[in-house]
């Protein structure tokens, strides 16, 4: 697109500088203005709508990794208090906080991927699993696993959010 319009404008300063005596050609050079004007203000609205109506959804995708990351430290404050249970309501609560997240701003997934190459795909797979693992600790009874697990989602979420 832009190099229509580019060559457009070529054409326009050739057309303006040189001694055509041809009767159409303040005509076409006209017609050719109103176009491009026309043509900028259009893509530019578009522009500007798309960005108006992708921002809110990153600000949403990031409010919710913040919370996501609250509840993991509420989780990990209350499995130091010896409260299976807050590990397990507060780890649930982190779970939906990413679910959210994740369907504001979805990531890639490939069928079959190349370590390295999608981190934040990668982190999200562990901090899953990590918190599963917590989830399934404390409704054993083991705390202290259950904790050692919030706290390794935990770095898991922070690495994903620094990868941006």
């Amino acid at each position: 697109m832009w190099l229509r319009v580019c060559a457009t404008r070529v054409l326009l300063m050739k057309l303006n500088s040189s001694r055509i005596a041809h009767p159409m050609s303040n005509m076409f050079i006209k017609s050719i203005r109103s176009s491009l004007i026309k043509n900028s203000c259009a893509y530019g609205f578009l522009a500007s709508l798309v960005f108006l109506t992708a921002g809110p959804a990153m600000v949403n995708a990031d409010e919710h990794g913040k919370k996501a990351q609250e509840y993991l430290e509420k989780a990990i404050k209350s499995g130091k208090e010896g409260s299976t249970e807050g590990v397990v309501s507060h780890t649930e609560e982190a779970r939906k906080e990413l679910i959210k997240q994740n369907k504001d701003h979805p990531y890639t997934n490939l069928q079959k991927p190349i370590y390295g190459e999608y981190e934040k795909v990668e982190h999200d797979k562990e901090i899953f699993e990590e918190m599963d693992v917590a989830i399934d600790e404390a409704k054993g009874g083991h705390t202290q696993e259950a904790v050692e697990a919030v706290e390794r989602a935990s770095i898991h979420l922070q690495e994903k959010e620094q990868t941006r």
